[in-house]
């Protein structure tokens, strides 16, 4: 096996450790949201938080680290997935650890202060934002997969109405519980 087709495999290999990890702790949230204690549902909350720099954060790095070097190893040059694959994974990345990460841990230090039912308003406006993210990240791995040429208009106006969709649907206001 050359030195591309390894570098191709651990670079898939972290992408999944890191989209296929959050997703489950997305699902996980979901699920917990209705059916269980403020307390169980910041458990999750803590589990990304002990994860993110743990497996998120290097995983991200590493799958940024190796796809730049797979763009010269394989050579695969600037073509539109590697170019929009490179945009998605920078952007995702940053978004996790400049606003995703610290949301999770003010969420965290609000159940500290005032109580877990406190921490759930955020944990809920939280949550969206990071299913916007994913629907980035699925959109990366989407282009991974298909490698469109930059005439594909059709796959890049799929791909822009699903993300426009999920950030639609993440920055709607989020309805008042009745308590």
């Amino acid at each position: 096996m050359d030195f591309a087709t390894t570098l191709k495999f651990a670079h898939v290999l972290a992408a999944v450790l890191w989209v296929g990890g959050g997703f489950t702790t997305i699902i996980a949230g979901i699920v917990l949201a209705g059916r269980s204690t403020a307390q169980t549902q910041l458990a999750i909350v803590q589990a990304v938080v002990l994860l993110a720099p743990r497996l998120f954060i290097p995983a991200s790095i590493f799958t940024l680290a190796s796809g730049v070097t797979l763009l010269f190893a394989a050579g695969w040059g600037w073509q539109p997935f590697t170019v929009l694959g490179l945009a998605g994974v920078v952007f995702t990345a940053g978004f996790g650890a400049i606003v995703l990460g610290p949301s999770c841990e003010r969420a965290l230090k609000l159940a500290e202060t005032h109580g877990a039912e406190a921490a759930i308003a955020p944990l809920r406006r939280v949550q969206r934002l990071a299913m916007m993210d994913y629907a980035i990240q699925f959109a990366i791995v989407f282009l991974m997969v298909v490698k469109p040429s930059w005439s594909d208009f059709a796959v890049f106006g799929g791909i822009g109405s699903i993300i426009l969709l999920a950030a639609l649907v993440a920055l709607r206001p989020i309805p008042r519980l009745s308590i």
